[in-house]
């Protein structure tokens, strides 16, 4: 398991399920965390890279399974994150046909919508998502 991974583990409160297959969450990431090391110096930003590892480690730890990336489907970041900002991440998954699912995420700051993504994903259970 990376680093990085154990980190955003430690990080993750309480994440709620929602009906047809939806997550939420809130979290921040502190200034020690990982992913602002050379992201960039003297003015750390989260890298989009961290958001989408979050959206696979909160479906792994809800699911008790370990979820891999296939692809990112579509991405839009709106705004940096610095470090302690809080954010809510919004999971919504829909079951594919191929064995993979289709999880589009959306993350905000406080009412402001900062990043919105689609990832293609494997190792979800059966009847985990939406329709």
């Amino acid at each position: 398991m990376s680093v990085l991974t154990q980190e955003i583990q430690g990080y993750l409160s309480s994440v709620k399920r929602g009906e047809a297959g939806e997550l939420s969450m809130t979290l921040a990431f502190p200034p020690e965390f990982s992913g602002f090391r050379g992201h960039f110096p003297g003015r750390p930003v989260l890298p989009g890279v961290c958001m989408v590892q979050t959206a696979l480690v909160a479906l792994g730890a809800t699911h008790q399974t370990t979820i891999r990336l296939r692809r990112l489907v579509a991405a839009k970041w709106m705004a940096p994150v610095l470090p302690g900002e809080e954010l809510g991440f919004t999971l919504r998954v829909k079951e594919g046909e191929s064995g993979a699912s289709r999880v589009k995420v959306v993350v905000t700051r406080a009412s402001e919508k900062i990043a919105e993504f689609s990832i293609e994903v494997t190792g979800m259970p059966k009847g985990a998502g939406g329709s």
